[in-house]
């Protein structure tokens, strides 16, 4: 694999082929043979939290069913923090549609964190200097929202998009709405930009959210399924076969 296609691997944005592809990829890589230098250099090089994990996991001595304990742990983990991100997203789109008070929209979100790093006052001051530095490159400064970042990293970036919103209007979005990487939130934005009121954003954001969650745990049961394949030498064929079982 390259390392190009291996920090490419998203499960929230990947296609259920893509996953599938990935370690059926791998195994073409190895042969018929285990190739723990291989392993390791997927290890190392793969971005995405939870294939890193079954790949440190699974090509271990660990017997194969605490490997999938532990894989079904992690996923449920991996749930919970997606989920957490998608509400985080769905809170600030919803505090644009409905133009609220960029504080309350503040509020709302750092009240899904328990134990916050940084202060209402840090994260107003921060969202403020981004708003500073965008104004004096509009079409050249990029504040990019995705899944993958830390969750008070998010929190500031979505504050930003609803004091950006407040000040510029919706229609001042766009620009930034070009440099998206999360179909969720680029849907989202997509609606607010639309003029959609706030009742049909939630609405279709929750459903959204719901489908792309239960969307990535087909994936991470393929992606166990198919890890704990590779590690008993299976042919690309039977290989290809687990993968068959867990697409409609």
């Amino acid at each position: 694999m390259s390392e190009e296609s291996v920090k490419d691997i998203n499960l929230l944005e990947m296609p259920l082929e893509g996953i599938a592809a990935y370690w059926l990829s791998l195994k073409k890589v190895m042969g018929i043979k285990y190739v723990p230098k291989v392993i390791q250099d997927e290890a190392e090089n793969t971005e995405e939290p939870y294939i890193k994990y079954l790949l440190e996991t699974c090509f271990t001595g660990a017997s194969e069913a605490d490997v999938r304990r532990l894989g079904m742990i992690r996923r449920e983990s991996t749930l919970r923090e997606l989920r957490l991100k998608l509400t985080l997203m769905r809170e600030a789109l919803v505090a644009i549609a409905a133009a609220d008070n960029p504080r309350k929209a503040l509020l709302r979100m750092g009240s899904y964190l328990p134990e916050p790093s940084l202060t209402e006052e840090n994260l107003t001051k921060m969202a403020l200097d981004m708003v500073r530095l965008a104004e004096t490159g509009k079409d050249s400064y990029v504040v990019t929202v995705e899944a993958s970042l830390p969750a008070e990293q998010l929190i500031l970036k979505l504050f930003f998009y609803v004091l950006w919103a407040r000040r510029e209007g919706k229609a001042g979005l766009e620009p930034m709405a070009e440099n998206g990487r999360c179909r969720y939130f680029n849907q989202g934005l997509g609606m607010v930009m639309d003029g959609f009121e706030r009742g049909f954003v939630l609405g279709c954001l929750e459903i959204a959210a719901e489908e792309m969650l239960g969307a990535a745990t087909v994936k991470m049961n393929l992606a166990l399924d198919m890890a704990l394949a590779l590690r008993t030498k299976i042919s690309y064929e039977d290989l290809f076969k687990v993968a068959r079982a867990h697409m409609l």
